[in-house]
This record gives structure tokens, sequence and C-alpha cells, in this order.
């Protein structure tokens, strides 16, 4: 091999090996404690909140398929004990629970029943009330993780009577909280959640 082969092959070793390591580097990350973490995979952090939660009169539905003859769908509303009750299985407790929740636990009790099949849950929409002093008062459909502040901008915002020092959000269990809007205006991490059912009372100065 000629000396100008040797450092063309040399130089090609070397751009591969850089190459490598690259790779090899942006394939992992150091956390800080000597561990490493394939970026690509997004940690489990409780992205579903409590306002993804079902609640007592929510409407469940529970699709069976790919089982032949026992594939059908089944509708419940959440008893005052939290649960629903479901072919073959009975009374199971759907409260306090996501829909993806449902489905992993229905697959798994289901599974005992049958080999192939599909579990689809579902629930009927959800709504939270806006009254008083907005421009577009009434009902609203609710959407996992909406906020205060993104509540009041779909009832069309503040009237121009608005008292928004003293609005109070009722939920569905009847508990009051008192927002003082202005201040979350002047610091949106006090902003919060609103759940399904609430009532937001918006009064006039």
């Amino acid at each position: 091999m000629s000396s100008k082969l040797f450092k063309k092959a040399v130089i090609l070793f070397g751009m591969c090996a850089i190459a490598f390591s690259l790779a090899t580097g942006c394939a992992t990350t150091d956390n800080g404690g000597g561990k490493t973490t394939d970026p690509t995979t997004i940690p489990a952090s409780g992205a579903e909140s409590v306002s993804d939660k079902l609640q007592v009169n929510d409407l469940v539905t529970v699709a069976v398929s790919g089982v032949g003859r026992s594939s059908g769908t089944q509708s419940a509303r959440i008893s005052e004990d939290g649960t629903i009750k479901l072919m073959l299985i009975g009374d199971y407790q759907a409260a306090g629970k996501t829909i993806s929740q449902i489905q992993d636990e229905l697959t798994e009790a289901y599974s005992k029943y049958y080999t192939e099949f599909v579990i689809t849950v579902s629930s009927e929409a959800r709504f939270f009330y806006i009254t008083g002093e907005v421009r577009m008062p009434g009902k609203s459909v609710y959407t996992p993780g909406l906020t205060f502040t993104r509540a009041i901008a779909i009832a069309g915002g503040y009237s121009t009577f608005a008292s928004r020092s003293k609005v109070r959000v009722t939920n569905a269990d009847g508990k009051t909280r008192k927002v003082n809007a202005n201040k979350i205006e002047k610091d949106p991490s006090k902003d919060f959640l609103i759940l399904p059912g609430d009532i937001i009372t918006v009064p006039k100065r």
C-alpha cells in the first residue's frame, strides 16, 4: 500500500471513530449520578393530573372487541360509591382513576376470560361553568389541563363591571375557593387547574 493510500485510510478511520463517538454520546445522557438514560425515553411524570380522573356520575363506556359474539359495549354512570357494574367482573371501582388506568386494569381483568381481545374505555364530554361578570357566561366543555386563566379566556374574558379580586370557584363536592384574579395576572405561577363540574362565579364590583 502506498503512503498516500495509507494516509487516506488513517483519515477515514479517524472520521469513523469520531462519528461513532458522537453517536454514542448522543444516545446517552449522564444524569449526574453516574447513570445514563436514553433521551428518547420520556420518564413518567404524572402527566395525567387529578383533573383527568373520573368522578361520581361520570358516564363510562367500555367496549370489548375481538371476542366474537361476546364482543359488546357497556355504559354505566359511576355510582355514589365510585363503582360501575360490568359484565363478568361485577362492581369495578372507577372513580378517582383516569381513562388509561381503567383501560389497563380492565384489560388485565378480562384476560381471565379472553385470550385475544381489545378493551376501549371512553367517557362523555364533561363541563365547567362560568357565571356572572364575563362576556360569555354559561357551560363550556372541559378539557384536561384546563387552568383558571384559560377558563376565563374561554368565557370571553371579564366584563367591564367584574370584581376580579372576589372570584369564587365551587367544585363538585360543594367546596368553595376564593380567588383574587389580579394576583394571578401578576404572578402566573399562582394559576391553578379547573376540574370537571367546577362553577366559576365572577361577582359585580
